[in-house]
């Protein structure tokens, strides 16, 4: 019993310790953009490595893991399913505005047997300063 605790945790050491890397070459957006919107995807350092693929409707815009960011600009206002899947398929709607910045949070959430994505739509005052941490 007691070597399966301590390979237990070797495991979760193993999988917790992974590296991330942040995305380079990140575009410059200006502070005013009246002609498309702009989605801020972030995750912030966690515990569990767990990554997944998050998507914008059919197109894959960010791969969600530890310490990592992306910017995706959207030409067309309307609404956009953002959307994740590990155990199950998770999701939210943006309604998405010209001239808007938009700051989604990917994160997990435990399910039955893996984690779940979970993305939280965060304010923008919030969502800048949590998305300018990430280095």
């Amino acid at each position: 019993m007691k070597q399966f605790f301590t390979l237990l945790a070797v495991g979760l050491l193993f999988l917790c310790s992974c590296s991330p890397k942040v995305s380079s070459n990140l575009p410059v957006i200006p502070e005013n953009h009246p002609d498309y919107a702009v989605i801020y995807f972030y995750r912030p350092s966690g515990f569990v490595q767990a990554p997944y693929n998050v998507y914008l409707n059919d197109q894959v815009v960010f791969r969600s893991k530890n310490k990592n960011k992306a910017i995706v600009k959207v030409d067309k206002p309307g609404k956009y399913e953002i959307w994740g899947k590990t155990e199950t398929r998770e999701s939210i709607i943006l309604d998405v505005e010209p001239g808007k910045d938009y700051y989604i949070q990917s994160v997990v959430q435990f399910g039955v047997a893996l984690w779940r994505p979970l993305f939280i739509n965060v304010a923008p005052e919030t969502g800048k300063t949590d998305w300018n941490s990430i280095k």
